[in-house]
């Protein structure tokens, strides 16, 4: 009886295993888009994404017009927070994108408030955009953290870019 419940519960535990992996995640197929990043690059599967390395510095300067989109990752959110950039957030004429953040996209657009004393996002989304008067996170499928979950959301997000870059507008479906 002890062996049974065991095998019982190796076989729950193997099968909630498996379907956590096996949720479906197409891979964004779409036109080519170029993303500026802040920080290092994310692991994605598309092919049809390039990168352009950028610094703050370049944020502050507004060397960011040519591309679809701008990343800033989890390093540097606390000086893209900083009340410089406020106005350029609020101002862009392409979304940004916020990586890991732990607070909401306050913190990157009110000039009065800093990182630190933001609000802790409580939807557990794992990107967090903003353009203009749009804010939208994405988060990770069923709130788990790996490769998969991870690519997951940038493919979705890249299809959100792709929509913004033929429309102009945030299309979150």
């Amino acid at each position: 009886m002890r062996r049974f419940i065991i095998l019982i519960t190796l076989l729950f535990i193997c099968t909630s295993c498996s379907q956590e992996a096996n949720f479906d995640s197409p891979v964004y197929s779409g036109s080519k888009l170029k993303i500026g990043i802040v920080g290092d690059k994310p692991k994605i599967r598309e092919k049809n994404i390039s990168f352009i390395q950028l610094s703050m510095e370049d944020i502050l300067r507004k060397k960011f017009k040519n591309l679809d989109s701008v990343f800033i990752t989890k390093s540097y959110l606390k000086e893209a927070a900083k009340p410089q950039y406020a106005k350029i957030y609020l101002q862009s004429p392409i979304p940004f994108i916020f990586i890991e953040s732990e607070k909401v996209y306050l913190a990157f657009i009110d000039d009065q408030l800093s990182y630190e004393d933001a609000h802790t996002i409580k939807s557990g989304d794992y990107l967090v955009g903003f353009y203009k008067d749009t804010y939208f996170g994405l988060g990770l499928h069923n709130n788990i953290k790996n490769e998969k979950t991870i690519q997951d959301c940038y493919s979705r997000l890249f299809v959100i870019l792709e929509r913004f870059k033929n429309t102009g507008k945030i299309i979150i479906n």
